[in-house]
């Protein structure tokens, strides 16, 4: 048989044609070589640039990720009954996560990565409200925002809800409430409550909702003013809230204050700096950061300082941000710091966004007090352990809650 000739492009004659004062005539197919060979140049400088600027090799990083691929379609193509893709790629994140062995190096999808940000950021797009499912199946009110849109509606702490917008929600749960006004698109719902023995409906408008993560009064022990401040969680608006409240209660000239992080799971970094800055003198260390580089130590650089007594109510399940404000106020302010020992979290998370609005999580530094202690998996060691008594348990209250209670006993005594 006689073998055909493949007619290869002369690319010398391509490069006359572009010389200048040559007109440029091409065949299709020198059109096609041209369009395939600008892509590939477009293609590998693209890679190189994206290689310099992210400091990585992504050609070794495909090639590290052959066994993932071959192994995803593997069971793509072959698998035999019913598959989400999706699933497939978070499980394989997943274990990629679990793998580093470390329980605070996470991944989360985007649904829980959207409830994440709307918690850590401290608003949301809804009423104002938080609502529980009782034993009973009843839907009921259990707080109200100040300044909210359910504030201003005239919603009240002990309504029970009926209905939504005419549906009755007999039978579901506070969460198919939340999920309803979540996702209805709507600027305004109306809640059918009962109050009393009195059906009402209410018209709620929603706006953007701050999740109040601060709260507090004053408490008048022995003739003495104690401001007392709850911190929930150190979110993004944390600290305004926090100065706002510590403000307020000043003004009253109280004589010292309590700062409750007691189940408070911690938060923002430069939330937890900002308020403790609040109280220590200028150049006093807040906390250390440890890694591979060594270790720095982070200062109040703020003119703003206090010098009444404070104390930190802590717990088993202060953790992270909360165990950073008690150091620094036991080892820097000489404060106090009254409950048992916190949960044990010496150690600084960062958080990525993947392309698909999921989220991973992972330990990027240890974290050390003034001293230099690390806390992790030992806690906070209380200046004064106090172990909440049974009787709070049973009826808890202000009143039976020896933990703060101690804490008073200390800050309105003469002695120092």
């Amino acid at each position: 048989m006689k073998k055909s000739k493949k007619k290869l492009i002369d690319f010398t004659k391509l490069k006359k044609k572009f010389k200048k004062g040559t007109n440029m005539k091409f065949s299709i197919k020198e059109v096609i070589i041209i369009m395939l060979f600008s892509l590939c140049i477009g293609f590998v400088l693209c890679f190189s640039l994206a290689s310099i600027i992210a400091g990585k090799s992504y050609f070794r990083v495909i090639k590290d990720l052959d066994k993932v691929i071959d192994t995803y379609y593997a069971i793509v193509d072959n698998y035999y009954g019913n598959l989400d893709s999706n699933s497939l790629v978070d499980g394989a994140v997943e274990g990629m996560i679990s793998s580093v062995g470390d329980s605070f190096t996470s991944y989360s999808n985007t649904e829980n990565t959207e409830a994440f940000n709307e918690t850590i950021n401290g608003s949301y797009e809804g009423i104002g409200c938080s609502i529980a499912t009782y034993q009973d199946g009843v839907i009921v009110v259990v707080s109200v925002f100040d300044d909210s849109p359910s504030k201003k509606a005239g919603l009240e702490v002990g309504d029970i809800i009926l209905k939504v917008d005419g549906e009755s929600y007999e039978g579901k749960t506070s969460n198919d409430i939340s999920n309803y006004v979540k996702d209805s698109g709507k600027e305004k719902i109306v809640l059918t409550v009962k109050r009393k023995e009195e059906e009402k409906d209410i018209t709620i408008n929603l706006s953007k909702v701050e999740i109040p993560y601060v709260t507090g009064d004053i408490i008048e022990v022995n003739d003495k003013k104690i401001g007392y401040i709850n911190i929930s969680l150190f979110a993004n608006t944390t600290y305004k809230q926090f100065n706002k409240k510590l403000k307020k209660l000043e003004k009253e000239n109280i004589d010292g204050l309590i700062i409750d992080v007691r189940s408070n799971s911690g938060g923002y970094l430069t939330s937890v700096t900002d308020i403790s800055s609040l109280f220590l003198k200028k150049g006093s260390i807040i906390y250390q950061l440890k890694d591979t580089s060594g270790t720095i130590k982070k200062k109040d650089i703020t003119k703003e300082k206090r010098t009444y007594k404070v104390a930190v109510l802590i717990n088993k399940e202060s953790a992270s941000a909360s165990e950073i404000l008690a150091s620094a106020i036991k080892e820097s302010y000489k404060g106090l710091v009254i409950g048992t020992n916190s949960y044990g979290k010496g150690t600084v998370q960062q958080t990525k966004k993947l392309l698909d609005g999921s989220m991973i999580k992972y330990t990027t530094q240890n974290w050390l007090t003034p001293n230099g202690n690390f806390i992790n998996e030992k806690g906070v060691t209380p200046t004064n352990v106090v172990e909440l008594s049974d009787e709070y348990y049973s009826n808890p209250s202000r009143e039976t809650d020896n933990q703060l209670q101690e804490a008073l006993k200390i800050l309105t005594s003469e002695k120092e």
